[in-house]
């Protein structure tokens, strides 16, 4: 009978010890989940104030064409911009970033341009600028660089490029001609669309009489 009764209650211990340990793995396992959890929270919130990637369908704020993804060997030249009322806006090149606010009314909180060397986003501002021949969407030909050592490089390994150091004042006075040369065309091709029609009505009043 002793015996009977020691080996009860071994079981009986055995029983205890395992459901501490199985509840011991459950509250470890819930801990890990929600740090991972917040772990992610984390990124997602970093994520939320820093750059974001374009998608499939984002096109140009300014020239409304396609914005190429990182994927894209065009996509090193993609920029972006976050407005004072928190809206993220792409740019396809970076003549479009600087001219976009010659035409609209807006103002940035930030603004970034891929590094020509990893396709990272960088402060547009500190951003190291290189014209050189380069096949650009919108054919400005700039490229830009997380430091000076790393774009000098670029200048002595690519001399075919024709490559030199360039400045965001040089790109914005590039930008605005163009802008410039574009509204002048258009408003003469508004005079001209504006001549035809007086002269359309001209005829018509002349076929009455």
């Amino acid at each position: 009978m002793k015996k009977f009764f020691a080996i009860m209650m071994a079981f009986f211990l055995m029983t205890i010890v395992s459901a501490c340990g199985d509840e011991a793995g459950e509250n470890e396992k819930k801990d890990s989940q929600e740090t991972a959890a917040t772990e992610v929270k984390h990124e997602e919130d970093d994520h939320a104030d820093g750059p974001h990637e374009p998608g499939a369908d984002d096109v140009c704020a300014f020239c409304n064409m396609k914005v190429y993804t990182e994927a894209n060997p065009m996509g090193v030249f993609t920029a972006q911009a976050k407005m004072k009322d928190g809206e993220y806006v792409f740019f396809d090149d970076s003549g479009c970033l600087v001219n976009i606010p010659r035409r609209d009314d807006v103002e940035f909180e930030e603004k970034w341009v891929r590094d020509y060397i990893t396709s990272e986003w960088i402060d547009a501002d500190s951003a190291i600028p290189v014209k050189a021949d380069l096949k650009t969407p919108m054919k400005y030909g700039y490229a830009f660089f997380k430091d000076n050592e790393s774009a000098e490089k670029f200048i002595s390994e690519n001399s075919d490029k024709n490559p030199a150091m360039a400045t965001w004042e040089q790109i914005d006075q590039i930008a605005n001609e163009r802008y410039m040369k574009k509204m002048k065309m258009n408003g003469d091709s508004m005079d001209m669309d504006m001549d035809d029609k007086e002269m359309d009505g001209e005829s018509e009043e002349e076929s009455g009489h």
